[in-house]
This record gives C-alpha cells, sequence and structure tokens, in this order.
C-alpha cells in the first residue's frame, strides 16, 4: 500500500472533523497540534481512508439488500469500524515495510472517528442542514446552490462538489447509508425520496434532468405548540384558542395550503393539543410529524411510513394499504401526513368510522379549493366513486378546512372553514375566518353552528367572546 495521495472529487470536513458530530462525536481535530507538512499528511490519510470505507460499505449494503436484509445503523456502523480496522492494519503494514513512521494509538483513533462521523452524515451539504435559520436547500448541480431562510430571503450557497458526477456520488451515498432501507440511485432508479436523520425530507434526481438536482426541505422542531405559532405570527388568540379547544373536542380537521407554508408544522402543533391517554396513528409517505420526539405528550403512538417497491418492483407499501391497517390498530385518531391521491378514500373512511379528531393535509390554494381537492382525488380510487358520492363523504367526514400560507416570509393561517353538509354538485361550508386586506385571517360575521359546533368548541375551553374584536385588534 503506497502512501495515499488526494483522491479526485475527496472533500476533507471542515474544522477538523466535525461533520456528522451529532451521530458520533469527532473528537479533537485530526490533525491537532501537528506542523504543516504533518498535518497534510493525516488529511490526506483522511481522504484516502472515507474514499476506501464508502466503496467497501456501499458494495456491502447493496448485498445485503439483495440477499433481504435490511441492516440498521448500528450493524452499517459496526461494519464500518470493520473495515477501517482492516484499512489501518494494511496502512501500518505498509509504513512498516517502507520505513515511514507508524501512527500512535491517539491518531489513530482520530482517524477512526472522523472518518465515522464524516461518512454517517451528508459531506458537504452537512454546514447547510446543520444551519438553524435555513428551510430549504436546492441543489441544481455541483455548483448551483441556493439556501433559503425562515424569513422567505434566497441567497447563494457555496457549490458542493467539483463535478455533476462527483454529487451523483455523494447523493448515492447519502441514499445507501442513511436510509434505514438503504435506497438506490442510478441511471435505473433516478429518483431518490428519503427522510435525513435531522427529520429533514431529501428529493434527488438525476439521468432524467439537465444536471443532478437535490431538493431538502428542513423543519423546525421549536415550532412545536399553539402558543409558539401565536407568537410567530401564524395566527391570534381567537384562533389559538379555537384551535385548541377543537383538537380536544374531536372535531376532524384538514389543513391544506401550497409548499412550504407551514401545514406540517401547524398539524405537528395540533396533535399536540391531544390528551396524552389517547391513541394517534401517523401513515406518512417520509416521517415529518416527528410525534414520537413528545414522548411525554404522546405516550402511546404508532408511526407508520408507506414504503416503495425495491428494485425487482416487489415491496411497495403505500398509503392506502397502511390506511386499511391503521382500522385494526384501535386508534382514537388517524393523521395523514399528506392526502395527494387514493388514500384519500381512507382517510375519509376512517374519520367517518370511529376515528374523530382525526387530521390531514393537502395541498390547495384556499379552503373552497380544498373540497374540489378531495373530491377529485376520491374519483382516483380504482372504486371510481361518482363525485355526487366523495362530495357526500367529504361533506359528512370533515368538520373544519384551514389554510395557511406564506405572505410576505411568514407563515399565516388565512381563511377557516366549517363544514355543515353536502349536496350531489359542492359541499356546504361557512367561512368562519376569511383573508383581512393584509392576508391573515380575521372574523368574518358568519357565526359557527351553535349545535353541535359551539357547543362542543365551548365545552373544550373555546372563547368565543375573542372572535368579537375589531379586525385589527390581534396581536402579532
Amino acid at each position: 500500500m503506497t502512501e495515499p495521495t488526494r483522491p479526485p472529487g475527496a472533500h476533507p470536513p471542515p474544522d477538523g472533523a466535525r461533520l456528522g458530530q451529532s451521530h458520533e462525536t469527532a473528537g479533537a481535530p485530526l490533525a491537532g497540534g501537528l506542523g504543516g507538512n504533518e498535518a497534510e499528511v493525516h488529511e490526506a490519510l483522511l481522504e484516502a481512508l472515507l474514499e476506501h470505507l464508502r466503496g467497501e460499505l456501499a458494495s456491502w449494503i447493496e448485498q445485503e439488500n439483495r440477499a433481504g436484509r435490511r441492516p440498521d445503523e448500528p450493524e452499517r456502523r459496526d461494519r464500518a469500524r470493520s473495515i477501517i480496522g482492516d484499512w489501518m492494519l494494511s496502512l501500518a503494514q505498509n509504513r512498516l515495510a517502507t520505513g515511514v513512521p507508524m501512527l500512535d494509538a491517539p491518531a489513530e483513533e482520530r482517524l477512526t472517528a472522523a472518518a465515522l462521523a464524516y461518512a454517517f452524515g451528508t459531506g458537504p451539504w452537512e454546514r447547510f442542514l446543520n444551519d438553524p435559520d435555513l428551510t430549504d436547500i436546492h441543489i441544481n448541480g455541483c455548483d448551483n446552490v441556493w439556501l433559503v431562510d425562515r424569513r422567505g430571503n434566497k441567497r447563494r450557497g457555496e457549490p458542493v462538489a467539483a463535478s455533476n458526477d462527483e454529487l451523483i456520488e455523494q447523493i448515492r451515498w447519502v441514499g445507501a447509508t442513511l436510509d434505514r432501507s438503504g435506497r438506490r440511485f442510478d441511471v435505473s432508479s433516478p429518483v431518490l425520496n428519503m427522510r435525513l436523520p435531522n427529520g429533514g425530507r431529501l428529493h434527488a434526481v438525476m439521468a432524467v434532468s439537465l444536471v443532478p438536482m437535490v431538493t431538502i426541505r428542513l423543519h423546525d422542531p421549536d415550532l412545536a405548540r399553539l402558543s409558539e405559532l401565536r407568537a410567530a405570527g401564524m395566527f391570534d388568540r381567537a384562533i389559538e384558542s379555537f384551535f385548541a379547544a377543537a383538537v380536544r373536542a374531536g372535531f376532524n380537521i384538514v389543513v391544506c395550503g401550497g409548499m412550504g407554508a407551514g401545514k406540517t408544522t401547524l398539524v405537528r402543533s395540533l396533535l399536540n393539543e391531544v390528551p396524552t391517554h389517547e391513541r394517534i396513528i401517523t401513515v406518512e409517505d417520509e416521517l415529518e410529524l416527528a410525534l414520537h420526539h413528545y414522548g411525554e405528550l404522546h405516550p402511546d403512538i404508532g408511526v407508520l411510513e408507506a414504503r416503495s417497491p425495491n428494485v425487482e418492483g416487489a415491496g411497495a407499501f403505500p398509503l392506502e394499504a397502511l390506511l386499511r391497517e391503521c382500522l385494526r390498530m384501535h386508534a382514537d385518531r388517524i393523521v395523514v401526513g399528506e392526502v395527494r391521491g387514493p388514500e384519500v378514500l381512507g382517510m375519509l373512511l376512517a374519520m367517518t368510522s370511529g376515528q374523530d379528531g382525526s387530521l390531514c393535509t393537502i395541498h390547495a390554494n384556499s379552503t373552497a379549493e380544498a373540497f374540489e381537492r378531495l373530491t377529485m382525488y376520491a374519483s382516483l380510487t380504482p372504486q371510481q366513486f361518482s363525485r355526487a358520492f366523495t362530495y357526500r363523504l367529504v361533506g359528512s367526514a370533515v368538520d373544519f378546512v384551514v389554510h395557511a400560507d406564506s405572505i410576505g416570509g411568514t407563515r399565516r393561517i388565512t381563511s377557516i372553514r366549517e363544514v355543515v353538509g353536502s349536496t350531489d354538485t359542492h359541499v356546504l361550508s361557512n367561512e368562519i375566518w376569511r383573508p383581512s386586506p393584509g392576508g391573515w385571517a380575521v372574523p368574518s360575521g358568519e357565526p359557527l353552528r351553535a349545535e353541535p359546533t359551539l357547543r362542543r368548541l365551548v365545552a373544550a375551553g373555546f372563547e368565543p367572546a375573542l372572535m368579537s374584536r375589531p379586525e385589527g385588534w390581534w396581536e402579532r
């Protein structure tokens, strides 16, 4: 084994080896206390070790997957340590044979820790993922990176790779090592959807796009209660009181809006108002609600995640199949992270089958449009129900529709609509809160139904007097 040189496209972790330290602490800087030349040698060693580790570990994971096994992260780390140990032994033998000074034990430990920390992170992207001010990362090829902060401002980021081929290798590595199913990313599987360890959602595409592209959506776990959303300017005290009471009273709520409007954040905060004795089952394409991180609020919770087919096209477990299983799991509330297809039927049936207080999100530009979206998705089911049937089903299943939007970089509730019935041609509803000229929701003057809506809300703690304030009263 010759003394390694810097492999093409390899990138040393900045500041020693801090990338990925949330997974495993890297310890002291790899080259701490060393002279310039010796530090460069150790940096080159780290890069050579990472190149070897990634290749060996990716091959092992693929072999395990083909054998029907899905190694979890502890198993992957154990395998990585074994690969590193063999590499270290080979390095020591080579240095002994060539007369190059051996690495001492502390240097070997730092090299091992740095390799593990960097290998089980996202490499050059990690500096963006660890920035609490960012909500979105757009990578359009290796050197066209854009960052969006929580105020809606967009700025250009530093390149993440020396070439598009290197970017593809980075994406492939992330899919193989950070996803529990070890997902592929190549010409035959050109799309990658996965959840990152920090809860962010990653989408990547290659071959069918001009350049490899990565889109990462980051969530703010600190916004988890209604009071925090009110303080952030999403709604006023009247709506906060209404939301808390509506959840406690067991009303079925659909949250709609565009991408980045705060739908998931709102649903998480609504669910954190559910009494602790209730059993919640969440169903998602990608785990974003993260209710399992609030164990003291939800001691009895089930978290289900849809599964894509494997490379042979088998093993898929879609949302609609998971929803059928939910009906056998004795849930008090069923929550669908996002409805966008045939799973809408299972969600609506669950809402009318005793799972009062269920929630889901849907993409729609207004509360009125949400009804059309729901009926359109229901028409896509294999049963192909008539629109008259789906209008009736939506009218009997949904109690409230809430619309969220991002206005001037601030997420706001713009409309809340109460469902009061249905006909064969449309869903009947009253817009209780409507958009003001500034875009945020204010009372429209339409009253909530006294029976049973208002009675149940008041019994659950709603203060209807808050709605009688002038339009501009609310505290931002």
